[in-house]
């Protein structure tokens, strides 16, 4: 039984560093995600100023005025897309999470059931262990009793 269980703790082991790889790699996308967030919201922020810029030093036309909308569109687009993009490996990270902890809990249950065991074979040694010195002061005793008698 103990080496099926040792088998079994192998196992959590390696499930729960599987999700911790899982976990730093969406972590790392995470990273980037906002990075790349920041980026999209500082060049729509970029491209508002430069628009109003142009508009109150000149003037633009309606043309470039509609170009100029729709770019900031997409780009308005691309940041939301983003944000969903990054919402979705937040709830992927959470599982992660939850499946990590599921795998520690698995892995101690079984080393549990390991520690249990040891402790019952100690316990059944020491039982042994008391018998055996117990028989061997019997049997000194009774030898010096059938000593002292003749």
């Amino acid at each position: 039984m103990s080496n099926v269980l040792h088998i079994l703790i192998d196992q959590a082991k390696e499930k729960a560093e599987s999700c911790l790889k899982a976990m730093a790699k969406t972590q790392q996308l995470i990273g980037q995600g906002d990075q790349k967030l920041a980026m999209l919201t500082q060049y729509e922020t970029d491209c508002h100023t430069g628009l109003h810029n142009r508009a109150s030093q000149g003037g633009i036309t309606g043309l470039h005025l509609r170009n100029q909308n729709a770019f900031v569109g997409k780009i308005s687009q691309a940041i939301e897309q983003q944000r969903q993009e990054l919402a979705f490996l937040a709830t992927t990270l959470t599982h992660q999470q939850q499946q990590y902890q599921l795998a520690l809990h698995e892995q101690r249950k079984y080393e549990a059931l390991v520690a249990r065991e040891k402790r019952r074979e100690a316990h059944k040694e020491a039982k042994r262990d008391q018998k055996m010195n117990d028989e061997y002061a019997a049997r000194i005793a009774r030898v010096h009793a059938a000593g002292e008698l003749s």
